[in-house]
């Protein structure tokens, strides 16, 4: 993988780079608009206050991250590593992403608004979506194991097909969320009953 030397600008558009690392590089700053990544390793690398307008990575190494400030608008990450990412560090309101079969272990949602956010067949296991409003998003396909909910918004959220989660309905808003069996029974699990 080839060590970037081309980013001594501020600003890029409608660029693509494939099988670049950009690996504990400081990247503070930059825009990034209508950029495509492809195979790039982005591990460890400072995107604080980075701005990624409608930009797209795939198959991309985003692990440990640092996100102070950073925007992602519009971006969709697929194929992707996102290993202990804290998105709650990054400008909320500039917060509007798509994943699609990521590995997300370690990753923090929590406090952030991720309406309609699509969750497409991940692996987000260990991972914090406490106190976060998740309405209408979709989680089809994805596997939760360990990863917590509390005061989480679920309404009309799509679990179809998710493994592994353990959502408790007494401390979560789960109106017309959409579940599938057999998993919907562990919702049960938190309620103290015994079913033969």
């Amino acid at each position: 993988m080839a060590k970037s030397s081309h980013l001594e600008n501020k600003e890029f558009e409608n660029q693509s780079f494939k099988r670049e690392s950009f690996a504990n590089l400081d990247l503070k700053y930059k825009s990034f608009s209508h950029v495509n990544f492809e195979h790039c390793d982005f591990s460890q690398s400072d995107l604080r206050n980075v701005r990624f307008l409608d930009c797209k990575f795939d198959g991309c190494n985003l692990s440990l991250i640092k996100t102070d400030g950073c925007r992602f608008l519009d971006v969709e990450f697929q194929n992707c590593k996102l290993v202990g990412v804290n998105f709650t560090k990054c400008d909320k309101m500039f917060l509007s992403m798509k994943f699609k079969k990521c590995v997300m272990d370690t990753s923090n949602f929590s406090d952030l608004e991720l309406k309609n956010t699509p969750f497409y067949e991940c692996i987000i296991r260990d991972t914090d979506f406490s106190n976060a409003n998740l309405t209408g998003a979709d989680f089809t396909g994805s596997d939760l194991k360990g990863s917590s909910f509390h005061n989480t918004n679920l309404s009309k959220t799509n679990f179809v097909r998710t493994i592994n989660y353990s959502i408790n309905p007494l401390t979560n808003k789960l109106q017309k969320a959409r579940f599938s069996s057999p998993e919907a029974l562990s919702l049960l699990d938190h309620l103290g009953i015994i079913i033969d």
